[in-house]
């Protein structure tokens, strides 16, 4: 029996909304690079980009859902852009308590959101001015293994890697990467300079045309 069929249902709370509606395209995308990246085998994934405006907390909306509709595994959705959280808001759920209250000492089950059948959340949560003190809290009290060990597989939204103070830091927790690239916006120097020294090399997911990418890019999205 798999952790999707033991664990029990999360209820809707009052002040939530159904999640926000993907684009097909954008789901057939993350269809391939779950594959690429373990498929129903992946434990835990982080998605992150170079700079903001890339479309990452979608795209973690839409892996999760692979992995749930494709794989029947149950997923816990985390967001740890503390500096500008979103996933909330695109699952259609509070924005707090969340990982902050759960570093903190809140319980599990006040800060667990249910997203959709299968897909639970834990919101960023409110750091009180302090993002990177509940980066340190989290790593220390290995609040993610806490959270994540009733389901089969994390997927977290990580900040940017370029930006932000802790970026870099926090996609080292993560040993799959996936970096979502929007070409035609994001300059190319910007992506070598966010990913020189990365632990992994992460997965390349497109958002957009990718004629004109440059080779080594190619080379990292599989194309």
């Amino acid at each position: 029996m798999s952790l999707a069929q033991r664990r029990p249902e999360l209820r809707l709370r009052e002040g939530t909304r159904e999640p926000a509606s993907l684009a097909p395209a954008m789901i057939e995308a993350c269809r391939a690079a779950s594959l690429q990246i373990g498929g129903p085998t992946l434990p835990r994934l982080g998605i992150t980009s170079t700079i903001r405006g890339e479309g990452r907390t979608s795209v973690a909306l839409a892996m999760a859902r692979v992995q749930r509709e494709d794989y029947g595994r149950s997923v816990l959705l985390v967001d740890l852009d503390f500096d500008n959280p979103k996933l909330a808001g695109l699952c259609g759920c509070r924005a707090w308590p969340g990982l902050a209250e759960l570093s903190r000492g809140a319980l599990l089950g006040d800060v667990e959101q249910p997203v959709a059948d299968g897909i639970t959340l834990i919101a960023a949560g409110a750091p009180d001015g302090s993002a990177p003190r509940i980066i340190t809290d989290i790593q220390r009290g290995e609040v993610l293994e806490r959270a994540a060990k009733d389901y089969d597989v994390l997927i977290a939204d990580l900040p940017p890697l370029l930006g932000c103070t802790f970026g870099q830091a926090v996609a080292a927790w993560f040993p799959d990467l996936l970096l979502v690239v929007r070409t035609r916006v994001t300059p190319v120097a910007r992506i070598r300079e966010a990913t020189a020294h990365l632990p992994v090399e992460p997965k390349v997911l497109l958002n957009g045309a990718h004629s004109d990418l440059p080779r080594w890019l190619r080379n990292l999205t599989g194309r």
